[in-house]
């Protein structure tokens, strides 16, 4: 809760400068700001359960320039379980464990305009992300802070809403859950 609480603040804080930014723009006569947001769907695979599961996603940033942006978002790593029979364990009854988590980012964003509806981007920063494992012989935590990445690219459907689709690194590599590298697709309306 604390990461989407985290991401929120800086959505509003960026939406909040932008509004500012444009206004005193739009006075003076420079260029102004773009604000954004999107939802998406991530495929992140799972150790636990070794396979792909579709996540949500949320982000919002402001571009400053046509090529200069900032960006920052959340995602959801669901819940996936997974049973382990006695035979594969050694333990009576077997094991039942579930993963779950979250990887949140705040990035710095280099867009490179291929043609007026293509374009590709970079983005670098940082995240935080949590992955939580509990069974019922025991439980564990995986947090660390590193650094955020991503490639992708966007297509403009009309003037303010695009289509996106990236390759995401959240930090190092992870013990627990959703690996660390993921894909994800997602929906960006401008303002």
């Amino acid at each position: 809760m604390k990461a989407l609480t985290f991401v929120l603040a800086a959505a509003a804080l960026a939406a909040g400068t932008a509004a500012r930014a444009q206004q005193s723009s739009t006075a003076s006569g420079t260029p102004d700001y773009h604000p954004y947001v999107g939802a998406g769907v991530v495929s992140a695979n799972n150790m636990l359960t070794d396979s792909r599961h579709a996540d949500a996603k949320i982000f919002g940033g402001i571009d400053f320039s046509n090529n200069l942006g900032i960006e920052a978002g959340y995602v959801n790593f669901s819940r996936q379980e997974r049973q382990f029979s006695e035979q594969q364990t050694g333990i009576s009854g077997g094991v039942t464990g579930v993963t779950k988590g979250y990887g949140t980012y705040l990035a710095a964003k280099y867009t490179v305009p291929i043609n007026d509806r293509f374009s590709a981007y970079g983005k670098l920063g940082v995240s935080h992300n949590e992955r939580q494992y509990k069974s019922n012989v025991g439980s564990n935590t995986d947090i660390d802070n590193g650094v955020y990445a991503g490639l992708g690219a966007q297509y403009k459907l009309n003037e303010n809403l695009s289509l996106v689709g990236e390759f995401e690194q959240y930090g190092e590599g992870k013990r627990l859950g959703a690996r660390a590298g993921v894909w994800s697709a997602g929906l960006k309306v401008g303002f």
